[in-house]
């Protein structure tokens, strides 16, 4: 009698190897069809604004162009402060070195001789000189403070042409508008496979409710009726721990990620000049790294329910599991020590609520028990 009561609760509860193979390609389906969706919806245009995926290009640019601003500010504001005895002398002010902080620009030296600085200013007077050269205009100008240095000069050491030494000068650009900030693209096609992928990537956001849905409901069919309910439970929750992950990878790891990674930058005293594929390759996969490695305490608690790891496991192999925490944030986030630690931080953290999940919603009594005991 003991026997029949395992059977048929095994054959009410559990789904075959092949019955498992059929639930996936059905749910494998559905998600690619929550993708496609997605990914349409990625495309479509919003008038002048462009399309989603066009702003949210721009939108992933934006810490990098933050961390590009900080790094020429404070290059900007500790050169001019090494160079502070030379400006005095020149009659600059103590106070030329906070402008880059300031009014948030960046300065770029150049050399004028003095008929140059006379042309300059009647360029920036108006004219009025009734004699001499005409005024230049402002492009003219600009092409003659860009032109000056590729003049050939004499075995003297002045140009010719021109009666004295050229004397420094600093020229000021405000940080929106200088084109070091931005990240470049090295070819045409480029640029369109850049698309191609923020769209994609966008597309699996917009369509994560379903994939996600889908997913669980494949963990969910292996599961009892009553701990399938959970499963269902926790789905929203699932997905306030994706973008919730996502979101600390974006707005806040990214500054220690940009600001270390330019430390050397400035240490090596290189001038920084990123692709757009490389930051877009950073900016997607620290965010889904971040958003999946989130998912954590819930994958804990599915492989308790399914019998695969107990809560006693989880809390006697607590320190191998930080240290497989650590190893696998390493391998996921870029080569510094802070966006390793703002990984293996949470995810510890959430590794213990993943215990704290099995604590508040223990295993009920398997009826397998009560059946062996019978027997």
């Amino acid at each position: 009698m003991a026997r029949k009561k395992r059977d048929d609760l095994f054959e009410n509860s559990q789904m075959t190897f092949l019955e498992h193979l059929d639930e996936l390609r059905f749910r494998l389906i559905r998600a690619i069809y929550w993708l496609a969706a997605g990914f349409v919806i990625a495309l479509i245009p919003l008038g002048s604004h462009g399309s989603l995926t066009s702003r949210a290009v721009s939108c992933i640019q934006r810490p990098l162009t933050q961390a590009l601003e900080r790094y020429y500010t404070e290059h900007s504001t500790r050169r001019l402060s090494d160079e502070m005895d030379q400006l005095r002398r020149l009659g600059y002010s103590q106070n030329v070195a906070q402008i880059p902080q300031r009014l948030g620009m960046a300065e770029r030296e150049v050399w004028l001789f003095p008929e140059d600085i006379d042309r300059l200013r009647r360029v920036l007077d108006g004219g009025g000189a009734s004699e001499g050269p005409a005024p230049l205009t402002n492009r003219q100008a600009l092409e003659l403070v860009d032109n000056f240095d590729r003049r050939p000069s004499d075995s003297a050491g002045s140009a010719p042409g021109f009666s004295a030494e050229p004397i420094p000068f600093f020229f000021w650009e405000k940080l929106e508008n200088d084109p070091r900030i931005r990240a470049k693209s090295l070819s045409m096609p480029e640029t369109f496979v850049i698309f191609l992928k923020a769209a994609l990537v966008l597309g699996a956001f917009i369509g994560s409710p379903g994939l996600f849905y889908h997913f669980w409901a494949f963990v969910g069919a292996g599961l009892y009726p009553k701990e399938r309910k959970l499963v269902y439970r926790f789905f929203p929750f699932s997905l306030g721990l994706f973008f919730g992950g996502a979101a600390l990878a974006f707005f806040v790891v990214f500054q220690f990620v940009l600001h270390y990674l330019l430390t050397f930058n400035s240490g090596l005293n290189i001038d920084p000049d990123p692709r757009i594929s490389e930051w877009l390759k950073l900016a997607i996969g620290l965010p889904i790294g971040f958003g999946i490695g989130f998912q954590l305490p819930l994958v804990m608690f599915a492989l308790y329910r399914l019998r695969i790891f107990t809560t006693k496991d989880y809390m006697n192999q607590w320190r191998i599991s930080v240290l497989v925490i650590a190893f696998g944030a390493m391998m996921l986030t870029p080569p510094d020590p802070g966006s390793m630690f703002c990984m293996m931080v949470p995810l510890v953290s959430l590794y213990f609520l993943g215990i704290g999940l099995c604590k508040m919603w223990p295993l009920p009594k398997s009826e397998f028990d009560e059946a062996d005991e019978e027997d």
